[in-house]
């Protein structure tokens, strides 16, 4: 990854996630998911680290860089695991969507 003018060192906070597996199932490709936005997670010295956090809410300083497709890519620096993260009020709560998506609601079809 080459750094220019365009990579800034930033602090995000998001869902650490595996993207991509090798034939024989170790992880390949992270990425941090914060709101609308993903940032590809660069191999660096922290990479054993962070695939062991994989599917756990971090937070992460680094240096991002943002391609020519609209691609973000961050090169951590330092990282934190986060217990809990608090969501937004006007974020969807799961178990409602399940409610009104299951067809196992006293015998009514799905309201969509």
């Amino acid at each position: 990854m080459d750094f220019d003018d365009n990579a800034s060192e930033v602090t995000i906070s998001g869902l650490l996630m595996a993207t991509e597996w090798s034939d024989d199932d170790n992880i390949t490709d992270l990425e941090i998911s914060v709101d609308d936005e993903s940032y590809y997670v660069e191999k660096n010295a922290m990479w054993d680290e962070l695939v062991d956090l994989w599917d756990t809410n971090v937070e992460v300083t680094g240096i991002v860089t943002e391609e020519r497709d609209g691609a973000k890519r961050i090169l951590v620096i330092s990282y934190e695991p986060l217990d809990d993260m608090i969501y937004d009020d006007e974020d969807v709560e799961y178990d409602n969507v399940y409610d009104e998506l299951s067809f196992e609601n006293d015998g009514d079809e799905a309201r969509i």
